[in-house]
């Protein structure tokens, strides 16, 4: 496999944090990105959701945020069964 060289230019803090979160999870730099270029392929889509900073929240809207995600996990998305479903 031919491989192709890719650069980017981000801030020494940006930088600094990232090797140190992808270290933490046992993951160089390269890797990350890789697979970062990967799964928005796998996925078409960029893998993740963009939001700001949580710090950026108000307390209310955190809260907000903290209740629905427990209410989408408590949701069964499962097929019912039925005469067709049933094996």
């Amino acid at each position: 496999m031919a491989t192709a060289i890719l650069q980017t230019r981000v801030d020494n803090s940006v930088k600094q944090e990232a090797e140190n979160l992808f270290a933490s999870l046992g993951l160089d730099m390269t890797t990350a990105i890789r697979l970062f270029l990967k799964q928005s392929i796998n996925q078409q889509r960029l893998p993740f959701d963009i939001v700001p900073p949580q710090y950026n929240f108000s307390e209310k809207t955190l809260a907000a945020t903290d209740e629905k995600s427990n209410r989408d996990e408590s949701f069964d998305n499962s097929i019912p069964k039925n005469k067709y479903t049933e094996a």
